[in-house]
Order: structure tokens, then sequence, then C-alpha cells
């Protein structure tokens, strides 16, 4: 069930995403798991990673060095010369809050795969003070990742 939730988001979004560059509006692009992985791994330090979903699910994981959206608001312009990133659990939130970001003027990018897609990569998350975890709130009950110690809103 979760999956195909997952598709019916991509397809939703993608949808809305065409109809918005038909109207001429700046297009939102997207990076993959992988893309984010190696950037990330690298230590590329010119890319920000923004966490949009809710402070419950903040409480428990974000792909490790991320920041929240509050933070990012706190002080936008020094991120000014940054790639920003967006992640929520499967993409949706993520993608009107990149797309928010890009009708400002601001270079951001949507990781539609999510933090569920992370989790299934089995690739790193941390709590908010750094420590290493497995733990991940998926949002919803129906999303399933092996090998993890899900948490449910």
């Amino acid at each position: 069930m979760g999956d195909l939730v997952i598709r019916l988001c991509d397809i939703g979004f993608g949808t809305i995403e065409m109809l918005r560059r038909f109207l001429g509006r700046s297009r939102v692009l997207t990076i993959t798991t992988d893309e984010l992985r190696k950037r990330l791994a690298s230590g590329d330090r010119s890319v920000v990673v923004i966490d949009v979903r809710s402070e419950s699910e903040q409480a428990v994981s974000k792909i490790s060095g991320a920041i929240t959206r509050r933070e990012y608001e706190a002080n936008p312009g020094s991120f000014a010369t940054k790639d920003i990133v967006v992640y929520c659990t499967v993409g949706g939130r993520s993608y009107l809050y990149a797309r928010k970001l890009v009708a400002a003027g601001i270079g951001a990018k949507n990781y539609r795969d999510g933090i569920l897609r992370w989790c299934r990569a089995e690739l790193p998350l941390e709590t908010p003070d750094g420590r290493s975890t497995k733990k991940v709130d998926l949002h919803w009950q129906i999303f399933r990742v092996s090998e993890r110690d899900k948490v449910n809103a």
C-alpha cells in the first residue's frame, strides 16, 4: 500500500510540475538518492539538506547533517551560496517547500525519494543531537522499511 501511495505522489507531483512549466513557472529540479548520497559522502560543503518533516518526525532522526526548516528560515541569507536540497518522507511536502523557495528565486532541489528511500538504501541517519541511529518515523504506518527500528507517528 505504501509503495502505491509513493507512485501516486510521484505521478501527481510530476503532473503538477508539468502544468507549472507549461504555465511558464520556474522548474523545481529533483535530486536522486544516489546523487545526494555521493555529494554528502564526498564532504561537499556546498550542499545544505533541509528536513521539512514535522517536529515529531525530526525528533526521532534525520538524514545525517541535515538542518530543519526552522533552522533554515532563521537565517536564509547564510545559505545564499549553497545548493539547497529539501526532503520529507516521500517527497510531497518537500516538493511544496522547494516550489516555494524556487518561486522566491532560491535554487532549491526536491529530494523526491525522501527519507523512506534513504532508509531503504540503508544510508546513515542521526538523532537531533548528532548520534547515529536506525530509528525513523515514517509519518504513516503504511510505509515499510527493512532493517530499521520503525517509529510510527
